[in-house]
């Protein structure tokens, strides 16, 4: 088997050719290139498969194994442009440690360190895990995805479609994503001392100050847990039952686990759930739906430092509903005022907190009308039910959160971003920011509100 590697700034590029098996997949990747990896601080491997006629199980499983060993050194790992035979073969192993991406295009979109300037569709993807995790990760990378259930909705040719990608749960950080107002995070592998390093505690607690009250801890690829795991788990248990909020364990083989782990887990109020169907249905997550509580840390004061961030959040939300909606924004001038909440009119809102060389709290708001015409452009059709509407928006803020992420990297400031938060009701928002200051701005979209709000 021929193989060439080349060097692309922190990404390293293979071009194996022929046939792959177990025999011979140890010559893509040997021991000697990782230890130059780790000395040259590399963060992706990028394997072409175009060139490779088959392969058989056997061979991906050893590779996977490779992935595996690079995984553990922070090294994200990924195929690309494999055959039909060979994607098939993929699919087939069930704890995968790398990403498939359909073609170069794509793959260039996720590793490369510069932006590529053309627009992405997420195009047919039915899995919703798969598909979340792929807009999760091209917003990372400061992106903002469209999401269409058909081609023809795609007018321009000159665009990015993934279709047949797969983001993996492994990642060099414990990923999450959001859905129905619950915060997942996935785990994977054998959990130990490491679980501090790979999970963002503060992403957790940011979490929590804007309003999320509900975690499920995905654990259905697990293989084993320690003392030093359970000590972790059992301190984001304490934190978050300062917020009344629900921690819950899915997917968990117990077998192997000591029972003593386990009620440790219990007594800091962690739940365990065989699967994701019983939890959501359980009455636990329904009265915590209900009784949405939280306490509240005395409010910092509004900074000079708070102030300057005012523009790159103001610019990258505007800039991105003009881009959405085609319209022009009008705007108000910005003052400091107290939040005020009309729980008469018909608005959507979200939350999304940040902490890094600022720490603070953006909150959007937003008209019923306003959101379902972006949600006309970023799905192809307007939005009926108010639980999808919902989970637009959530997509929506996904994408700002790219575009500030962006604008920030270009003044060199370290700030990190929260998951967004969606509120439906406009009184469990009132109960999260009542009494707060903060820096306002008002916008008009073809005379529909839009409200910011930036505080700590």
């Amino acid at each position: 088997m021929g193989v060439l590697k080349s060097y692309i700034g922190k990404k390293v590029l293979i071009k194996p050719q022929g046939f792959l098996d177990s025999q011979n997949a140890g010559m893509l990747i040997t021991p000697q290139d990782i230890n130059n990896f780790k000395n040259r601080k590399v963060k992706y491997i990028s394997v072409d498969f175009s060139k490779i006629i088959s392969s058989n199980l056997s061979g991906i499983r050893f590779l996977n194994d490779i992935f595996e060993k690079l995984y553990k050194e922070n090294i994200e790992c990924a195929i690309f442009s494999p055959n039909k035979q060979v994607f098939e073969i993929a699919l087939r192993i069930d704890n995968r440690f790398f990403n498939i991406y359909e073609n170069e295009e794509v793959e260039k979109i996720f590793t490369s360190e510069e932006m590529i300037n053309k627009d992405i569709y997420i195009c047919c993807i039915k899995n919703e895990e798969n598909r979340n995790l792929i807009v999760f990760n091209l917003v990372k990378k400061g992106y903002m995805p469209l999401i269409v259930e058909s081609e023809d909705k795609i007018s321009s040719e000159d665009v990015i479609v993934i279709k047949n990608s797969i983001v993996s749960k492994f990642s060099n950080t414990i990923s999450a994503i959001t859905k129905n107002d619950i915060v997942y995070f996935f785990f994977d592998g054998f959990l130990d001392a490491n679980i501090a390093n790979m999970f963002d505690i503060e992403y957790f607690r940011r979490s929590l100050i804007i309003g999320f009250r509900i975690f499920v801890f995905d654990m259905n690829n697990v293989k084993g847990l320690n003392i030093h795991a359970v000590r972790f788990l059992s301190k984001l248990g304490v934190e978050a039952a300062e917020y009344g909020a629900l921690l819950a364990i899915v997917g968990l083989n117990t077998k192997g686990v000591q029972p003593k782990l386990l009620e440790d887990l219990e007594l800091v109020g962690f739940m365990f759930f065989a699967d994701e169907k019983s939890f959501i249905e359980s009455d636990v997550v329904k009265e915590s739906r209900n009784n949405m509580q939280v306490i509240y840390k005395t409010q910092k004061k509004i900074t000079k430092e708070l102030v300057e961030m005012l523009p790159y959040f103001v610019k990258s939300t505007i800039e991105s509903i003009e881009l959405l909606t085609g319209t022009e924004a009008k705007r108000e001038k910005a003052e400091l005022s107290t939040i005020e909440i009309d729980k008469s009119k018909n608005y959507i809102s979200s939350s999304i907190g940040f902490y890094g060389d600022v720490d603070g709290l953006l909150v959007l708001i937003f008209s019923e009308k306003l959101s379902k015409k972006i949600s006309k452009i970023l799905i192809g059709e307007e939005i009926e039910s108010k639980e999808e509407l919902v989970d637009m928006v959530g997509e929506f803020a996904n994408i700002i959160v790219g575009n500030v992420k962006s604008e920030f990297q270009k003044e060199d400031i370290e700030i990190e971003l929260t998951l967004p938060k969606v509120f439906e009701d406009l009184e469990k928002l009132e109960v999260l920011v009542q009494n707060k200051k903060a820096l306002k701005v008002k916008f008009y979209f073809e005379d529909e509100e839009f409200y910011i709000y930036l505080t700590r």
